[in-house]
């Protein structure tokens, strides 16, 4: 342990502006007033790039099981990295967040300003903080400075690896974990940088138990590793393992979720905790998120798979409550059966089960399920709320589609209405993005300079005499106020004028009798009003469409 003179002098190094004493600071945050069981939870984000959909998966069972035991869900900034920080990343977090209902009971405004009781949730406005109780470790002889070079650091990893052994800073590669007092004031009075770094009396060949929330049992090796707490930089803020430990001991954090890249991190944490004196925390690692690529499962990547980032998800205009839903089925497979038999409850009433949590094979990206999920959700919508969100998403991402939609707003709440009551509800849009290719031959602008090219290639079957007889066939008799078996019947009556079977078993005996069958009239018919094979009823689309457009189509 070293002297008290030379502790002081590495405390005003540290903390040249001061540190809060650590005794000051537990002052500070008493233990929280709450129900037994009550669970207090924390997202813990760092503002540097886009929203990961895991953040909001974190965020989202957070919220959940603070809520069903009457606990507090905070949100903490983790700003320490600031070399890697991005302009307005703390806006775009809490902005994030906010799109996706999941407000924290206690955090940080877009602002970068705190609100509840056991702030600032901003971790660089905590510097002070961490220096305290960073300065108790050190007085208790379980941390001290290394002046080790990145050049050092280096040549110790390259050594490392000749000698195939564990890499890290532990054991003969710590070097400056038994120096003298004597080479720490010379390196001192030399000004050479330092971090201070933790002592740990641990032993790799040793192994740990403890239990995880979701893992169960577990024994890990000990931890070995002389981590740095507080970097040498201009800010002189703390790594993530002294920011963690002393974060959510003061801010009474019960139950730490947190993905399982952290599961190899936990002996040092446990040792760190104990070192300071801290009950060990309640750790909950979970799988992050996964997709199938090349047929093989790996984690959703920041740098490859624009499904990561929830802006992929907000752009293709999938509902806020079908990405909630489907996340929570990644956890507790059973929330289907839920909504099932609660389909007017809010999803903060389901019982979320960290027992079912810990059993589920951990949670695969399958887009084509979420759009299962969203195609019920967006049927379900009052036709009011699906005609806003068709106009705000294309008015953002779409403004081609938007200025159609707008142009003749009694005639877009038709379009858009086509097929969305009744028994037979519409379940062909997953997405908002899906909408102008369902919804947009019904614009004569977008039809002419899309759909009608399309309507050619795809007749390019029939000679286009045939196609433009069978359309002035049904013309002849077609009328907009025609019930839809009366207009069935005028249909199948213009396709036999034109030589199309309307007798299934005589159109199968001789085909070669035929230029088609009453599906392919109607298919010439429909293509031609539409541009697309498959379509909401013929009829219905008719009857939106008006007689005057559906002649100019078909005379065309």
């Amino acid at each position: 342990m070293y002297s008290k003179e030379l502790i002081e002098k590495l405390t005003k190094i540290l903390a040249p502006s001061g540190y809060d004493k650590r005794q000051d600071s537990e002052a500070r945050y008493p233990a929280r007033s709450l129900p037994d069981g009550a669970i207090v939870t924390r997202s813990a984000p760092s503002p540097t790039g886009f929203v990961h959909i895991g953040t909001i998966y974190m965020s989202l069972i957070n919220k959940l099981v603070s809520l069903q035991t009457q606990g507090v869900n905070m949100l903490r900034i983790e700003d320490t990295d600031k070399k890697r920080e991005i302009v307005d990343g703390i806006k775009t977090i809490v902005n994030g967040l906010g799109v996706f209902d999941l407000r924290a009971d206690e955090g940080v405004e877009a602002d970068s300003t705190s609100y509840g009781d056991y702030g600032p949730y901003l971790q660089s406005q905590r510097d002070k903080i961490y220096l305290g109780f960073a300065i108790d470790l050190l007085e208790k002889g379980r941390a001290y400075p290394c002046f080790a070079t990145a050049e050092e650091l280096d040549e110790n990893y390259k050594d490392q690896q000749a000698n195939k052994v564990r890499p890290g800073y532990y054991g003969k590669w710590a070097v400056w974990r038994d120096r003298s007092e004597e080479d720490v004031l010379a390196a001192l009075e030399a000004g050479k940088p330092f971090v201070l770094r933790f002592k740990s009396n641990g032993s790799h060949e040793k192994r740990i138990k403890f239990k995880d929330v979701l893992k169960g049992s577990l024994e890990l090796p000990e931890n070995d590793l002389d981590v740095p707490l507080i970097k040498n930089d201009e800010w002189r803020l703390p790594t993530y393992h002294l920011a963690h430990v002393v974060d959510d001991f003061l801010m009474g954090t019960t139950t730490i979720l947190r993905g399982d890249e952290w599961l190899p991190s936990t002996p040092l944490h446990i040792e760190l905790a104990e070192a300071l004196g801290i009950k060990p925390f309640s750790y909950a690692h979970f799988a992050p998120i996964s997709i199938i690529d090349k047929g093989n499962k790996r984690k959703l990547s920041k740098r490859k798979d624009p499904e990561a980032d929830v802006s992929f998800f907000i752009a293709a205009g999938y509902p806020i409550m079908a990405i909630l839903e489907y996340l929570i089925r990644l956890a507790n497979s059973n929330f289907e059966d839920w909504r099932n038999e609660n389909p007017a409850k809010p999803i903060w009433e389901f019982p979320f089960s960290f027992e079912k949590w810990a059993k589920a094979r951990g949670a695969l990206l399958d887009l084509q399920k979420l759009d299962d999920v969203s195609k019920n959700i967006i049927a379900g919508w009052p036709q009011a709320d699906y005609e806003q969100a068709v106009r705000a998403w294309a008015e953002q991402f779409q403004p081609i589609f938007y200025s159609a939609l707008k142009a003749d707003p009694e005639y877009t709440s038709k379009v858009l209405a086509v097929e969305r009551t009744g028994e037979q509800k519409r379940k062909d849009v997953a997405k908002i993005v899906d909408t102008p290719s369902q919804y947009g031959y019904f614009f004569d602008d977008l039809y002419n300079s899309i759909f009608a090219v399309e309507a050619a290639i795809q007749l390019e079957d029939f000679e286009t005499s045939v196609v433009a007889d069978a359309c002035k066939a049904f013309l002849d008799s077609y009328n907009q106020a025609d019930d839809q078996q009366t207009w069935f019947d005028k249909l199948k009556a213009a396709a036999e004028a034109t030589d199309f079977a309307t007798d299934n078993k005589a159109f199968k005996e001789n085909p070669s009798n035929f230029k088609g069958n009453v599906a392919d009239f109607a298919r010439i018919i429909r293509v031609k009003l539409t541009g697309k094979n498959r379509t909401p009823d013929l009829w219905t689309i008719m009857k939106v469409m008006g007689p005057e457009r559906v002649k100019n189509r078909l005379s065309l």
